[in-house]
C-alpha cells in the first residue's frame, strides 16, 4: 500500500460512517413524525352536538336563539336576540319545556321555575345565567361560560329559556335593605330574585333531535 492509499483510507471510513448516521437520522426524523401524527390523531375529542333554543316572544314571534355548547366541564352560552325592551332582563333556564303564551297564570307560566334539581335559593340554581343586557336598538348578545349546568341536563332534561321583564338581583338583598318591612330578601327574592313577568321563551332542543 502506497502514501496515497494510506492517506485516504480514514477518509473513506469517514465518508462511511457519516452516511450511515445521515441513514439513521433520517429514519429517526420520519418516525418521529409519524409518531407525533398518531399522538395527535389519539388525542382529537369528540365534541357534543350543539344544543339550542329559538326564544320566541307572546306573540310567537323568533327572536333569535340561544346556543349550548360543551367545552371540557363548562358549558359555553352564545345569545343572540332582538326585539327586546332596553336595558337588563332577568334570563334564566326553566323546568319544563313548554312555551304557552296564553298560559291561564301568564304567559309562558307553564315553563315552571327556575331548572334547580339540588333545590338551592336564586343565585345558586343550575340554571341562573348571567343577566341578559338589552342595547337601546333592542338587541342583545353575549357569550357566558357556566359549570353550573351540563350539556348532558341540557339534552336529557325537558328544559325552556326564559327572558324576563325586570333585571334580576339574584336575591342580592343586603338586611339594612329592608323587605315587606322586614330584614333581608322576602320568598320571592329568594325564588326569582324580582326578575317579573315573562316576555320571551324558548324550548332547549338538541340537534340530535332535529
Amino acid at each position: 500500500m502506497n502514501y496515497k492509499q494510506k492517506l485516504m483510507l480514514p477518509m473513506c471510513a469517514a465518508f462511511l460512517l457519516y452516511g450511515c448516521n445521515s441513514e439513521d437520522n433520517s429514519n429517526g426524523a420520519d418516525k418521529n413524525a409519524e409518531d407525533a401524527k398518531t399522538v395527535s390523531q389519539d388525542s382529537s375529542t369528540e365534541v357534543d352536538p350543539q344544543v339550542k333554543a329559538e326564544v320566541k316572544d307572546v306573540e310567537g314571534k323568533t327572536l333569535g336563539t340561544v346556543n349550548f355548547s360543551a367545552d371540557e366541564n363548562s358549558v359555553v352560552i352564545e345569545t343572540a336576540l332582538e326585539g327586546l325592551e332596553p336595558g337588563y332582563h332577568g334570563f334564566h333556564v326553566h323546568e319544563n319545556a313548554a312555551c304557552d303564551a296564553d298560559a291561564k297564570e301568564g304567559p309562558f307560566t307553564t315553563a315552571g321555575g327556575h331548572f334547580n334539581p339540588t333545590e338551592e335559593t336564586h343565585s345558586s340554581h343550575a340554571g341562573d345565567m348571567p343577566p341578559l343586557y338589552v342595547k337601546e336598538d333592542g338587541t342583545a348578545k353575549y357569550t357566558a361560560t357556566l359549570d353550573s349546568i351540563t350539556v348532558d341536563q341540557l339534552k336529557k332534561e325537558e328544559l325552556a329559556v326564559i327572558v324576563h321583564a325586570n333585571p334580576d338581583n339574584f336575591a342580592n338583598i343586603p338586611d339594612h335593605y329592608g323587605a315587606n318591612g322586614e330584614k333581608g330578601p322576602d320568598e320571592d327574592t329568594l325564588k326569582t330574585g324580582d326578575a317579573g313577568d315573562r316576555q320571551a321563551c324558548g324550548i332547549v332542543v338538541s340537534e340530535e333531535e332535529k
